[in-house]
């Protein structure tokens, strides 16, 4: 394997949950040598099992959680209690020997940790800090804590989607945080460019609200300059129609099309076989298709549920109309296009075993093989990071154990 783009990067990596942990897991996928510091006294609620399955087995639980493991491959981990001032004196002494530091906590909890910048910026003057937050850390609402549906909410994305008339939906599953977390990653990376040019560290505030608004800059222009708030409309589309999904041939299969112009609707008339769409004064332009969608959807779904969803997208997209499966997850990890494409990687864990993962997104043509491995254990690193990189001999490390400084 040649030379990763990150090798000699050190991370010191004070985030949890979701957003922050897929940054530093691209990184250290890059190559980048991740320090996950966790605790014990206030678990990640990840590893804890409250998001993502846990893979029976004794207990504790918090080495098998699906979500966290899924979400740290590549790293090394160790334990400190962060509320003890020297606890915090050997966090400093990982930090003296990093170039970035992730942390994704509340304003009163870096405070309560020593990890401001002003602190970390004395421990090392060109340290890059990345903070990651709901609301960023200024402001009059600079202390509040959110999770994605209520950053989500915040920033207006539930009140657009939905039913057209119905209450505000939120978007479901995980997101934005992974969203969120490749913008840590771009940035993170845009940080240590600067410092190579300037020779200068930086703190970098991200707002995960702020995040998510950049998904509707069309909705926000438009209220700017129409006054038009925007409302949920199902899958209906202000410029696409149709733009829908339709039941398909099988159990809950459905496939999702999207008409953009004129040209395509053409296309799509000849490829169902239904060119009298045309010339019918319903149809007869977006606009007028707009304004009778729910004529259209019947008469499309006639056309698409006595077949495949599979075969719907080959017919349309062979005549350059957008059409995809909805699919399912069974469907996803077994798709040919992504295994083809080396999407889902295979780790092996120490008490799960072999499991499979989402790998890194995007091909890299000189880049044949990126750095994966199994998400560490809870405090599986604390010999590499306190006797090998510190220097703290056997007999230390054995008292802050025993003081509960290090777990």
């Amino acid at each position: 394997m040649g030379k990763l783009p990150f090798e000699g990067i050190r991370v010191t990596d004070f985030s949890w949950i979701l957003a922050a942990p897929l940054a530093t897991q691209w990184l250290a996928t890059l190559g980048a040598e991740v320090i996950r510091i966790e605790s014990l006294v206030r678990m990640d609620v990840v590893r804890g099992g409250v998001v993502g399955g846990i893979v029976p087995g004794p207990e504790p639980s918090y080495n098998r959680v699906a979500t966290f493991n899924s979400l740290n491959y590549g790293k090394y981990g160790c334990c400190l209690d962060m509320t003890k001032p020297e606890a915090q004196e050997i966090a400093y002494q990982i930090i003296r020997k990093s170039d970035v530091v992730v942390e994704a906590f509340t304003t009163p909890v870096i405070e309560r940790f020593g990890l401001t910048y002003e602190k970390l910026k004395a421990i090392k003057p060109d340290i890059i800090l990345f903070s990651n937050s709901s609301l960023g850390k200024t402001g009059p609402l600079k202390d509040v804590a959110g999770m994605g549906p209520a950053n989500q909410a915040f920033a207006s994305l539930p009140s657009m989607t939905g039913y057209e008339g119905g209450p505000p939906t939120g978007m479901g599953g995980t997101w934005p945080d992974y969203t969120v977390g490749i913008s840590i990653a771009y940035l993170i990376i845009a940080a240590l460019y600067n410092r190579r040019r300037t020779g200068q560290g930086l703190h970098i505030d991200l707002s995960m609200a702020e995040t998510v608004m950049t998904m509707i800059p069309g909705q926000l222009l438009d209220y700017a300059m129409n006054g038009r708030v925007a409302q949920p409309q199902g899958n209906r589309d202000d410029l696409a129609a149709p733009n829908n999904t339709y039941r398909c041939q099988g159990e809950d299969k459905w496939v999702a099309i999207s008409v953009q112009d004129e040209s395509q609707w053409g296309a799509f008339c000849q490829a169902t076989g239904h060119p009298e769409w045309l010339e019918d004064e319903r149809f007869r332009n977006a606009y007028g298709r707009s304004g009778h969608l729910a004529e259209l959807d019947g008469l499309i779904t006639q056309w698409t549920k006595s077949q495949s969803a599979l075969r719907v997208m080959e017919r349309l997209q062979a005549v350059g109309v957008p059409a995809g499966p909805s699919q399912n997850n069974e469907e996803l990890i077994n798709d040919p296009q992504l295994q083809h494409r080396g999407q889902f990687i295979e780790t092996d864990h120490p008490e799960v075993g072999r499991r499979v993962s989402m790998g890194m997104q995007g091909q890299f043509s000189t880049i044949p093989e990126r750095k994966y491995g199994p998400s560490h254990l809870l405090g599986q690193h604390n010999n590499e990071v306190f006797h090998d990189l510190l220097g703290l001999s056997h007999d230390e490390i054995t008292r802050l154990i025993d003081e509960q400084v290090i777990y």
